[in-house]
């Protein structure tokens, strides 16, 4: 919250907000002689964010271009902002290593070059809280 005073009003703003926020609050104002009060409803909805795989299981060839796998992603509330998404590998422990910014706008793609045996496995691609089914990656000679 940041609040701002000049000779006329204070003024109080709140950049974000959380669901946690929704509800009314009262805003009071003294002047010289004057009082006011005015009650501030806040509302807001949920947010809703489905990943899901453009193919799956994804099937490359060792050692060859292009090999790539691709998401959509569709939010309720807001644009997707693509720095906010990874595409990772899943590890057998569920934690998740060599995470990258995905290419594109929709779908988001991730390239993965001239690929090795290593790359095999399984990737999810991930937005804030939100997950994805796992996607296989295929390779084959």
């Amino acid at each position: 919250v940041v609040s701002t005073q000049s000779t006329k009003a204070v003024v109080s703003t709140q950049s974000t907000g959380t669901l946690d926020d929704v509800g009314s609050c009262v805003c009071t104002a003294n002047g010289v002689g004057t009082f006011d009060t005015a009650e501030i409803k806040i509302s807001g909805e949920e947010n809703d964010v489905t990943i899901t795989a453009v193919e799956n299981p994804v099937t490359c060839t060792i050692n060859k271009k292009p090999c790539a796998m691709s998401f959509n992603i569709e939010s309720l509330a807001g644009k997707i902002n693509r720095n906010d998404a990874r595409i990772c590998k899943l590890n057998d422990d569920g934690s998740l290593e060599d995470c990258t910014i995905p290419k594109g706008t929709g779908p988001y793609k991730r390239g993965f070059g001239k690929t090795k045996a290593s790359q095999a496995g399984q990737y999810v691609c991930t937005y804030g809280d939100y997950q994805s089914d796992p996607v296989t990656l295929e390779l084959g000679q």
